[in-house]
């Protein structure tokens, strides 16, 4: 039988061995960083469109990427009724536009004549980030004025500055 100082000792000594045995095992060689090489970010970014009546200046992201929120600017001073996002999703030399299945109103009590903050749309490229592309460029797909008119993204235009930003 053991006594204290003796099983002491020898508690010491398994311990030692376990630890010695754990970091020569192949399973511990593997760096940390190779665990997530098989998931790889993805930037989030949102289109610049200085030509366009309203575009995004800034925007928060979720833990998932998901659309947070977004504050736009308004160069044309024109108040508006409702807009749809859309998004730019980059994978290789590949881009494939997507937008919002409906438009999004603007309610009545927000100044939206000059800069003004929209809430996220849930995770609207949610499909298209379970694809894991380089990137997925946000921006406003179209727009409808307090007026009546109309106005859409140049798609072309889009696509380059997609393309552009994540090269």
């Amino acid at each position: 039988m053991l006594r204290g100082g003796m099983l002491k000792r020898f508690l010491v000594g398994i311990s030692c061995l376990v630890v010695i045995l754990t970091v020569q095992s192949p399973l511990c060689a593997i760096p940390p960083a190779s665990f997530f090489q098989d998931a790889p970010d993805t930037l989030m970014l949102f289109a610049h469109q200085a030509d366009d009546p309203v575009r995004i200046v800034q925007a928060s992201f979720g833990a998932d990427n998901e659309l947070l929120d977004a504050r736009l600017e308004n160069s044309s001073h024109k108040k508006i009724q409702n807009y749809r996002l859309g998004w730019a999703v980059v994978k290789k030399d590949d881009v494939r536009l997507g937008k919002g299945t409906s438009a999004a109103d603007v309610p009545e009590n927000v100044d939206s004549s000059t800069a003004f903050n929209i809430p996220g749309q849930g995770n609207v490229a949610k499909d298209d980030l379970s694809k894991h592309p380089t990137g997925i460029v946000f921006y406003i797909a179209e727009l409808q004025f307090q007026d009546g008119s109309h106005w859409q993204a140049d798609v072309k235009k889009i696509k380059k500055e997609a393309t552009d930003l994540l090269k």
